[in-house]
């Protein structure tokens, strides 16, 4: 699932209240290499006799060996197994058909997993046993495209085996995502096919108590080494539970599960009061008992809660985790410092754009001018029609427009797409959150649909030619860049609403609800800016110091990692498509650009970079 909702969802009141003061506007002083508002320079290229005559250096040529091309993709494959049946949920949310690739059913634990350190140093010894095993493979021997998916394996695989390292400094229970707020949808979106799938169901259910009871203990844990969260994070996060507890009769799950039951027409009339009954059962006892026992224990935990202050004096080892949190949304090969300037660079590029409207209408801010057609198929259907010029084609798919249950609109973003099995991409669902009013609804539809999130899956998950890893692990970077430069590609092609007012609107929204908070996270966790370094800091980059730190300063520290997949995975495709035109001229091609970059599949920037550079070179000597 991508129930990780875009920044919007609890922000959207702050960002649109966010003072960008109009007289530092006009005499901001930005980076010495500040991008100007125009995205691109383009050159004339040289067309002297030398140019003319080069000739394409020729593409290397070797002999791929069979044997170890297949030994690759027999790992890749058992990898894949291996994660996709860890526990009972992820295995249903990422296989429909389990038998087409080996897998047998009843071997699969039907638990929601585990949260144990111990489970966590055997899933870490276990991808090292099987980053040896690739790295046992010479990667020289297999084909191109073999290759590139070998990469991601391996850095998927380094990823995991290190990940134990850091026991203890995972937040899984968070204001904006947390797995606590998520669990009741996850239940939701569990789709019953058969029979099987309703006692599989019923058996996640009834495992709430255990697995809830382990996130608890593991709160604990966090708790006595002097870890835990501050106070009103613990109060956020205990409205939600509330929440959850206080709608027992009345949760959405009851019809869910009801709905579902009532399609199959396999059960016999008994056979489904009596799966009914048991859902019912289980909803009322083990369910919201786990939520009960989970609030409990956490309350019995405030005295155990940090001040702002505390929380932001990391070790060594927390700036280590931070460093790896940060890299982990994709640009593993950039320092914390050097990932800060990037952010940099690309916020002086919007703040300049920002800047340009405002100038030129002053009034811009307190505009209000709805972005969406108020329906929001309609809005889909011209999203698709819009893309079709500079995107591949999809192949034939379904998407299902879905209300957000009533009990879960005060938490959630506006929309959401949900992630289909690996092997069943053709039927897609979108969650609307009807409650929420967003004026710039077609943005939001872009970033979850087209072409953001959904047709990235739809079209990657279609692709034989890549890896079942690459196509199955969750590269949240990646992902979230894309779906950013959706909305990019959107303002950039559309028509149909002010084109100055939609690129205003996200514009704005990058900048608050993605890139500057990213750089106010990396100010005040890892370097430990103070308040008044973290009001300097803000405004030396234009903005009113004071207001925006008191807005993000508990923010980034409560959530210190939630906006780096949004920022950096944007800044680093926004910089390769600048450097692709900077670097190509007149001969960039918007519709070559995508298609290269989306036929690599997702991956870390690092090795995207690698093979969007060569593509840039090939195109340089085809036009010599």
């Amino acid at each position: 699932m991508n129930l990780k909702a875009k920044p919007t969802n609890k922000l959207i009141a702050l960002v649109m209240a966010l003072i960008l003061l109009m007289s530092v506007f006009s005499g901001c002083k930005l980076p010495d290499n500040t991008i100007t508002n125009d995205p691109v320079t383009i050159e004339s290229e040289s067309t002297d006799a030398s140019a003319a005559e080069a000739t394409p250096t020729p593409e290397p040529t070797f002999t791929v060996d069979q044997a170890a091309d297949d030994a690759y993709h027999a790992l890749d494959l058992n990898v894949f197994r291996w994660y996709a049946t860890s526990d009972g949920y992820t295995f249903h949310m990422f296989i429909d058909n389990p038998a087409d690739y080996g897998i047998d059913h009843s071997s699969v634990p039907m638990t929601l997993g585990e949260f144990t350190e111990e489970d966590s140093a055997r899933l870490t010894s276990e991808a090292g046993v099987y980053l040896e095993q690739l790295e046992a493979i010479d990667r020289e021997q297999i084909s191109p495209e073999s290759q590139f998916s070998y990469d991601v394996l391996h850095e998927f695989l380094t990823d995991y085996a290190t990940e134990n390292k850091f026991a203890y400094f995972y937040e899984p229970l968070t204001e904006y995502s947390g797995l606590h707020s998520n669990m009741p949808l996850s239940f939701a979106l569990f789709d019953l096919k058969n029979e099987q799938d309703v006692i599989d169901y019923l058996a996640l259910l009834a495992d709430m108590p255990r697995y809830m009871g382990q996130v608890l203990a593991y709160e604990q844990q966090r708790a006595r080494l002097g870890m835990f969260m501050t106070e009103p994070a613990l109060d956020a996060i205990l409205e939600d539970i509330q929440l959850i507890i206080d709608a027992k009769d009345t949760t959405f799950l009851y019809v869910t599960f009801d709905d579902g039951i009532d399609q199959l027409t396999e059960l016999t009339a008994d056979q489904a009061k009596t799966y009914k009954d048991k859902n019912i059962s289980l909803l009322q006892n083990e369910y919201i008992h786990s939520f009960q026992t989970l609030y409990d224990g956490l309350e019995k935990l405030r005295k155990s809660c940090r001040s702002y202050e505390e929380a932001s004096q990391y070790t060594e080892l927390q700036k280590e985790y931070f460093e790896y949190s940060m890299q982990s949304a994709g640009c593993n090969y950039l320092s914390v410092e050097e990932t800060l300037e990037m952010l940099k660079t690309e916020l002086s590029y919007l703040i300049n754009d920002v800047v340009r409207i405002s100038t030129e209408n002053p009034d811009i801010y307190d505009e209000s001018i709805d972005v969406t057609s108020g329906d929001m198929q309609k809005d889909l259907d011209y999203l698709q029609t819009l893309i079709q010029p500079i995107l591949p084609d999809l192949p034939e798919h379904n998407v299902t427009l879905t209300d957000v249950p009533e009990e879960l609109q005060d938490q959630f973003a506006p929309a959401a797409y949900v992630i289909p099995a690996l092997d069943d991409w053709e039927n897609n669902t979108i969650y609307i959150n009807t409650k929420t009013e967003d004026p710039t609804l077609l943005l939001t539809l872009a970033h979850e649909g087209y072409p953001g999130h959904m047709y990235q899956y739809i079209y990657q998950r279609s692709m034989d030619n890549l890896g079942l890893m690459q196509r199955a692990a969750n590269f949240s970077g990646y992902a979230e860049g894309w779906a950013q430069f959706a909305e990019f590609l959107t303002v950039e092609n559309q028509k149909q609403y002010d084109e100055e007012y939609v690129r205003y609107n996200f514009e704005y929204g990058q900048i608050a609800n993605s890139i500057l908070p990213a750089i106010i996270s990396i100010l005040v966790n890892y370097y430990g800016y103070s308040d008044e370094a973290l009001e300097n800091a803000i405004t030396g980059l234009g903005f009113d110091g004071a207001y925006v730190a008191s807005i993000y300063y508990n923010i980034v520290i409560d959530q210190p990692y939630y906006f780096f997949d949004y920022a950096i995975g944007y800044c680093q495709l926004a910089q390769l498509y600048r450097d692709a035109v900077n670097e190509l001229g007149d001969r960039f091609d918007m519709s070559a650009f995508l298609k290269t970059y989306l036929d690599l599949g997702p991956a870390n920037f690092e090795l995207i970079k690698e093979r969007m550079d060569i593509w840039m070179d090939s195109q340089q000597q085809d036009a010599a």
